[in-house]
């Protein structure tokens, strides 16, 4: 099979720290309170009076008509300022050109609370209820429930025609996109593929939803991360399987990185979903071409579950077992929060980050510290809530 170059490049990150990749690297070590009053929501978060909420964006920030904001959900809006971090550049897009997406499940309800209670009340009133709708229903709800319009908005505003896919609801959706972004155009199926994910909004219906998955007090957040995966020449490379170099992108102005192993796995309870990230860990790195001496940082996945932060731990330190110095870890969850399908995504995007500049952020404590990455390549994490999980390694040029 014939497979071509693939760089990871076009790195774009919306969340509370800000709208760029060094932004967010710069709250972390400056230990930023990024946080935001939830006074905002359409009602109260259980636990917290702040969140890691980032600005509704409006019609002249995504450069499309004000009507498109009536018919999306703000997940979609974030998704498609994501879009457009990670377009900014100048590179002509064409109809060889992919989408892939990590996206929640939708988490607004038709109708608040308190409209519930005021219609049972008027009841007894077809006029009184009907006025009710007229006011309480947002315009063309049914269409800003579905998840596809953030698909169907992207790809409508910067014309990619190519092949899509769209993975939902859990966390492992946004490294899903990227491998099988990745693989799309390694394959020759698309030129080039956008590749992102967006957070849940945080919303009082969101708590419902993780108290029933288990939910362990993490602060949730939102934002999305974008990152372009890009044929890096015309013509196609001689090994199998090679999904990506290391090397500047023609019209990007950035280093690109590649996506060198990947491993996907399945594992239900929290005793096996260990071995399932073991699994992938090992087929992450065996793709790769290396072992976990060659990992440089780890990254796992938020762990807003009590057994999700138990599996990652057993699985890490099975892993790393016999390596001489293990690799530090570290989350972005002290500036995100906790993002869903969008927080592997956005430490893929950290990660292109450190390895284009050959750093790794550390913690120290309830610090943060900055210091030289050791090995040119990162292991980043999904832990699925329902059993699926994923291992990506990425990899930089040697310093």
């Amino acid at each position: 099979m014939t497979t071509h170059d693939v760089r990871l490049t076009a790195p774009g990150l919306l969340t509370a720290a800000g709208t760029d990749p060094g932004d967010l690297w710069e709250a972390l070590v400056a230990g930023k309170d990024t946080r935001r009053p939830t006074e905002a929501l359409a009602g109260p978060w259980p636990e917290f009076d702040t969140a890691y909420l980032v600005d509704d964006p409006d019609a002249a920030t995504l450069g499309v008509h004000r009507r498109v904001l009536r018919t999306s959900e703000k997940q979609a809006r974030m998704a498609l300022h994501g879009a457009r971090l990670a377009l900014a550049g100048p590179a002509e897009r064409g109809p060889g050109w992919g989408l892939y997406l990590g996206l929640p499940t939708v988490d607004e309800e038709l109708l608040r609370f308190g409209a519930l209670d005021r219609l049972h009340k008027a009841a007894g009133s077809p006029a009184e209820v009907a006025a009710l709708y007229g006011r309480e229903v947002p315009p063309f709800s049914g269409l800003s429930h579905l998840n596809s319009t953030a698909a169907a908005h992207i790809s409508a505003v910067f014309g990619l025609t190519g092949a899509m896919a769209a993975y939902s609801p859990f966390s492992d959706a946004g490294l899903t996109a990227l491998i099988d972004g990745a693989l799309s155009v390694a394959e020759g199926e698309n030129e080039a593929a956008l590749v992102g994910a967006v957070s849940p909004k945080v919303h009082p219906l969101l708590f419902a939803q993780y108290e029933e998955l288990g939910w362990n007090g993490a602060v949730p957040g939102e934002g999305a991360a974008f990152l372009l995966a890009e044929r890096a020449a015309d013509g196609p490379v001689g090994s199998v399987g090679s999904v990506g170099s290391v090397g500047p992108v023609a019209g990007s102005g950035a280093l690109g990185a590649r996506l060198a192993g990947y491993g996907r796995a399945f594992g239900a309870g929290p005793q096996d979903r260990a071995e399932a990230l073991v699994e992938a860990v090992h087929a992450a790195l065996e793709t790769a071409g290396t072992d976990a001496a060659g990992i440089g940082w780890v990254l796992p996945d938020a762990a807003w579950t009590a057994d999700g932060a138990r599996a990652q731990d057993a699985a890490l330190d099975r892993v790393f077992a016999g390596a001489a110095d293990r690799p530090a870890r570290f989350t972005s969850e002290p500036a995100t929060g906790v993002l869903g399908p969008a927080h592997p995504l956005a430490h893929a995007v950290l990660a292109l980050h450190g390895l284009a500049a050959g750093r790794r952020l550390v913690a120290d404590g309830d610090a943060v510290r900055e210091e030289a990455l050791p090995a040119p390549r990162a292991l980043v994490l999904a832990c699925g809530a329902r059993g699926q999980v994923c291992a990506v390694v990425l990899e930089g040029a040697e310093k």
